[in-house]
């Protein structure tokens, strides 16, 4: 976009953000590093060709995240970033920043008004629900933090085994949220039926009652982000929060090649 890559904007952001250590995770063969003007806190890691998902680069960040930390390092507040969002700023992400460094969570996710996006991207589609207590429709936003304890490094592990894990975590959690990660990346790219096919695979995988309740909540339109993270947080064993967005800008993902010529033209103009 206007002759960089679409990345070179997002790490150019994050470098002149409060972030202190930035990890790129890159598919075999892209050699980011060679074509973008990347300061010193960038590390750039190549995944295992064999897994592409997204849920694989994940696993594989969060590796080595927990092997450059080690078992008696502190452990830090870790953000994950998607690398096609290029209307980002440094002080987008210092906002964010702010706000979840006042949270206690193992996860915390992001939520933003959808008349924000509407108002900001009124030619883009957002799925959103509505939320009682603030009587309007909200949308996830794919940013995330992780607080650092919540991985857990074992050095020493057998050859081929993961040297982290996450905090309560057992073999079946693992598998069920990293499924649901690929199946949401899936959802993004699919015609709106999807959604109905992806409620149902989640009623097969152990979601069923948090499901219910959740449907149920929505339809009778007394869905909060209480009650949701409630939900969240009994279904995969965890700790969740979330805080409330106002950057319109890390919404601006790139899904389709009509999304790339909007957003080049609204930098454009910006």
């Amino acid at each position: 976009m206007g002759g960089r890559p679409v990345a070179d904007y997002v790490i150019r952001a994050l470098e002149q953000s409060e972030v202190e250590k930035i990890y790129v995770v890159q598919e075999e063969g892209a050699n980011l590093q060679q074509v973008l003007a990347a300061g010193s806190k960038c590390t750039f890691l190549t995944k295992d060709k064999n897994d592409s998902s997204l849920a694989g680069g994940f696993l594989f960040a969060m590796e080595k995240i927990a092997q450059a930390a080690g078992s008696s390092a502190p452990q830090k507040m870790i953000m994950v970033v998607p690398c096609d969002t290029p209307l980002v700023t440094k002080d987008n992400f210092n906002v964010l920043i702010g706000k979840a460094a006042g949270k206690a969570a193992d996860m915390i996710i992001t939520i933003i008004a959808a008349r924000h996006l509407e108002k900001r991207f009124p030619e883009k589609h957002f799925r959103s629900v509505y939320l009682a207590e603030y009587k309007e429709n909200y949308t996830m936003q794919n940013i995330i933090f992780i607080d650092g304890d919540f991985i857990q490094f074992k050095p020493g592990g057998e050859p081929g085994e993961r040297n982290f894990n996450f905090r309560g975590w057992d073999a079946a959690v693992m598998k069920r949220v990293l499924d649901g990660i690929n199946s949401v990346e899936n959802l993004r790219h699919q015609p709106h039926f999807h959604d109905k096919l992806f409620l149902l695979w989640l009623l097969t995988k152990g979601y069923t009652s948090y499901i219910f309740r959740f449907m149920v909540d929505l339809a009778f339109r007394r869905l909060t982000m209480v009650r949701a993270i409630r939900y969240l947080n009994g279904a995969d064993h965890m700790h969740s929060a979330f805080i409330e967005s106002e950057q319109a800008e890390f919404s601006a993902d790139i899904d389709h090649p009509q999304d790339l010529q909007g957003l080049a033209g609204i930098a454009w103009q910006a």
